[in-house]
């Protein structure tokens, strides 16, 4: 249903007692700037010297200031310069100039920083700690970012600054290996009254790590941990997921974002219903299932659902991962999506073993917002006045929605009523559907809403 809404819905004097800087004066500038002045609001235009657009601004009895000079005292600045000149402006006169407001950026809780740019890797943190004046802040690689409803592909820039008790703690370790098990499961260990963001990089031994550290773990149920796999271009053989935290670049280990004196409920998003007969792995080796039954090539199996498509791709079979069943109750307990569709096997994006088994599973983009639906009603219902949601949603979930990929993101603003933060992942991590191990899924979209305590 569509909502409109008019000038009776707006509060104006939100703004009317701000003096606001427009930096540009073009098609949208100059009609922004008249708007505002024309109801009531303090404007003025930010300009380059003696540019083509200085005195048609002044015809219109506009104060007009060199850039650097309109900021200094704007408590709001709107930048409707063209795209090619923002970056370089906004560097060098707009943001040396800015002033820090009341809960303004530089006094921020938290930063973070997720985006997919490569310009240097090196300059990522120097740059943050530069802008926003902080040392509390992660920063990591997304292909696709979620600031509410919208899906960007450059940068997105999250900035925390907690009204009440609430605490946003960063913990990090450079490598995967049994050192860091160690220490992490004793973090989490000692910080059970915390809600914890889990991001990693693509690495060979995440599915271990996350076995031996849910091993680890002493209390139940382990519903307090979320998070997903960065994800990045690739440049000649690397994937860029990194993290960025503390003047660290890592790329083989993990950042912990720890929330202290918030309410928090995390949800699980599959949509994908198992069909047909059950089959057991009795041939495979790491994230590649040769045999099923002792007997059948699992790769003619798939190849026969292709069957008819005149140019079969690896990317159709995303609509139909496989469904992991538990080793004890046949639950539903993770998918596996199809990375590669070999001669004699077939490649998933995550480790497959012997013994276990699994379904064959279909979802269409209605089936996924359905589902979608669903866990963010069960969510609302156990947490008043959300304040923050975020979603860690697979990057193949995308290619299923297809046409409707804001949708997903849709569902969850218009039902939290909150803002909506988050990326699209190459893998997200979160406990199983009986809150007792942690879990490395695919296609799937993990929720969490939080609220700060009022103690």
């Amino acid at each position: 249903m569509l909502e409109v809404f008019y000038d009776k819905d707006c509060d104006l004097n939100l703004i009317k007692s701000k003096k606001v800087a427009m930096i540009g004066s073009g098609s949208q500038g100059h009609a922004h700037a008249e708007n505002l002045r024309d109801s009531g609001v303090d404007v003025v235009v930010g300009l380059r010297k003696n540019g083509s657009s200085w005195k048609k601004a002044e015809l219109k009895d506009f104060k007009v200031l060199e850039v650097s000079e309109a900021v200094k005292d704007a408590d709001v600045v709107m930048i409707l310069l063209p795209d090619e000149l923002q970056s370089e402006v906004y560097k060098n006169e707009i943001e040396p100039n800015l002033k820090e407001g009341e809960g303004g950026f530089r006094s921020a809780n938290l930063v973070y920083w997720l985006g997919n740019i490569l310009y240097n890797i090196n300059k990522i943190n120097a740059d943050i700690k530069k802008v926003f004046k902080t040392s509390n802040y992660v920063a990591f690689h997304s292909i696709t970012s979620i600031s509410d409803a919208n899906l960007v592909d450059g940068v997105v820039v999250g900035v925390f600054k907690f009204e009440k008790k609430a605490k946003a703690n960063i913990y990090y370790e450079k490598e995967l290996d049994a050192k860091a098990i160690k220490n992490c499961a004793q973090y989490l260990n000692s910080n059970t009254n915390k809600t914890h963001f889990l991001i990693t990089g693509v690495s060979e031994k995440l599915y271990s790590f996350l076995e031996e550290l849910s091993d680890k773990l002493n209390y139940s149920p382990i519903n307090n941990i979320i998070g997903g796999v960065a994800s990045g271009e690739r440049v000649g053989d690397e994937v860029y997921t990194y993290q960025f935290v503390d003047n660290e670049i890592i790329k083989n280990g993990f950042v912990i974002i720890s929330f202290e004196n918030i309410t928090s409920y995390i949800d699980i998003s599959l949509g994908f219903a198992p069909y047909g007969v059950t089959y057991k792995i009795t041939k495979a080796d790491e994230d590649k299932i040769y045999e099923v039954d002792y007997r059948y090539n699992f790769a003619d199996i798939l190849r026969r659902l292709q069957q008819g498509i005149q140019e079969p791709k690896d990317e159709y079979l995303y609509y139909t991962p496989i469904n992991m069943l538990d080793e004890t109750d046949g639950y539903v307990s993770t998918l596996r999506t199809v990375k590669k569709l070999n001669s004699d096997y077939v490649q998933f994006f995550g480790p497959v073993k012997v013994g276990q088994t699994f379904k064959l599973s279909f979802a269409t983009k209605n089936d996924l917002i359905e589902e979608d639906t669903l866990i963010a009603k069960r969510l609302v219902k156990k947490l008043d006045d959300i304040e923050a949601a975020f979603n860690f949603s697979c990057i193949a979930r995308q290619y299923i929605l297809n046409d409707k990929q804001k949708e997903e993101q849709n569902v969850y603003v218009n039902i939290f009523d909150s803002h909506l933060f988050g990326y699209f992942t190459f893998g997200e991590i979160g406990p199983d559907i009986r809150y007792k191990k942690l879990k490395l899924y695919n296609e799937t979209s993990l929720v969490c809403i939080m609220k700060e305590k009022n103690e």
